[in-house]
């Protein structure tokens, strides 16, 4: 946790005020360093399957049984490294979604809180930058 928001810090200049457990597994322990970090853990409830190889037909598929269900809300799992997902199942959610009336927002719009916890000026990379 610490190595990802010294390079978010360093290279955007900001400090997130969500965390994302690896894999959605935490315990108390996990909750317990999230809360001295100031960070609210934050899961989903919704995976397009893409980081177990799911097929843009399957990813859509899963959004389609989904929003078939009508849920007040959704809070999706995506992975933006894998190209298909970027480029033909988010388009695809996201016209679903809207045409299902759901409103997209952020996390942080979502649980009405602020993004981050604060802000600063990006650093200059030097050697010491591993990132």
């Amino acid at each position: 946790m610490w190595l990802i928001e010294q390079a978010l810090e360093r290279i955007v200049g900001l400090c997130p005020a969500f965390m994302r457990p690896p894999y959605g597994n935490y315990n108390d322990l996990v909750r317990q360093v999230a809360y001295q970090r100031g960070q609210s853990l934050v899961t989903w409830d919704f995976d397009s399957q893409d980081s177990i190889g799911a097929t843009v037909s399957q990813s859509e598929t899963l959004y389609a049984q989904a929003v078939a269900k009508n849920p007040s809300n959704m809070l999706a799992l995506n992975h933006e490294p894998m190209e298909t997902t970027v480029h033909q199942v988010l388009p695809y959610a996201i016209n679903l979604l809207q045409s299902k009336g759901y409103e997209l927002v952020t996390v942080a719009e979502c649980l009405n809180m602020e993004p981050y916890q604060w802000t600063t000026t990006p650093g200059t990379k030097d050697s010491t930058w591993t990132c």
